[in-house]
């Protein structure tokens, strides 16, 4: 028998709750009595019951499923997170009503990337014996460009440094939002925003002492036709850290049918960080830093399935030089 407290000794360790709740598992079975590969898992839950009081063992919940073809169902597990980190759950769809974002829930939902699941056809029911039972192969060629790492010889630093990845969504647990328009086909600009932390804006394998950041690429994510432009702020200084505009395939730059841009075709340039001629000089932010993320839109018409991301490469302060 094994016994531990409930409340985890640090942060970094995991506590019960004291209430009826759900724990999710994930068994492996070992392969040989050597730390190795497992040779089998599974994933499980179990429900945790309170021992001295009593508890109802049937607490009311609702799952809402997307079906396809009536023969495959997917539970639409999505959680709008309330301001003040985002907008999604009260001023959900960039107009500014106090309203959800239509993908907050399953009856609301108009589609998106949760329709293109694995082996899903986006076509009618009774279009279903019209799909052809083949599977098509394809395949990818990667090229990488590098230079070779020359190590730190004091006075002269090395080369390169390690670099962090960051990653968070504006439209959080979404990232398939829908964009609407109070009065449809009217032109109009929607605006949706998240508010973080340097600490909690998904930066990656974060260690202890941590004292600063140096962003040196940010570039946010976002899909045509209707993204506009997307800013990064910092909320404690109210300066504006990267503010990239959308631009698209236009006569402007050339030929409409030459590559990359074509008509509608986006292209989302990055802020480039460093101390080369033409670059904007690099910064600290402290893992405390108040971080504002602001996504425009056109939502002179309804647009299903968009994103609104900000991600990156950083450097911290523990990283060697």
């Amino acid at each position: 028998k094994l016994l531990r407290p409930a409340v985890g000794t640090t942060q970094d360790h995991y506590s019960f709750a004291t209430t009826p709740e759900d724990l999710n598992l994930i068994m492996a079975v070992g392969a040989t009595p050597q730390l190795s590969h497992h040779r089998s898992h599974y994933g499980t839950s179990i429900t945790l019951l309170p021992t001295n009081v009593s508890a109802c063992l049937c607490t009311p919940r609702s799952v809402e499923y997307l079906g396809y073809m009536n023969r495959s169902f997917q539970a639409y597990d999505v959680h709008c997170a309330d301001e003040p980190r985002g907008d999604m759950l009260k001023h959900g769809d960039g107009t500014g009503r106090n309203v959800s974002n239509a993908a907050c829930h399953a009856a609301t939902y108009h589609g998106g990337t949760r329709c293109c699941l694995h082996e899903f056809f986006l076509t009618d029911i009774e279009q279903s014996s019209l799909i052809p039972d083949q599977v098509d192969n394809y395949f990818l060629k990667f090229r990488y460009y590098f230079q070779e790492y020359v190590p730190a010889s004091p006075p002269i630093p090395a080369s390169h440094r390690h670099m962090h990845h960051f990653v968070f969504l504006i439209d959080e647990a979404i990232n398939d939002y829908e964009e609407d328009n109070a009065h449809y086909g009217t032109a109009s600009i929607g605006k949706i925003s998240a508010h973080v932390t340097v600490r909690t804006m998904g930066i990656e394998d974060v260690p202890e002492s941590l004292s600063w950041i140096t962003p040196l690429v940010m570039t946010p994510h976002c899909h045509a036709p209707s993204c506009i432009r997307e800013e990064l702020w910092n909320a404690d200084t109210g300066e504006l850290l990267c503010n990239v505009t959308a631009k698209y395939g236009s006569s402007h730059y050339g030929h409409l049918g030459q590559v990359f841009n074509e008509a509608n075709y986006i292209a989302i340039p990055p802020c480039i960080f460093g101390y080369q001629p033409g670059l904007q000089l690099p910064f600290r932010l402290s893992p405390d830093t108040k971080i504002t993320a602001i996504k425009y839109f056109d939502n002179t018409y309804r647009h299903l399935g968009q994103m609104a991301q900000w991600t990156g490469l950083l450097v911290y302060d523990t990283d060697p030089s």
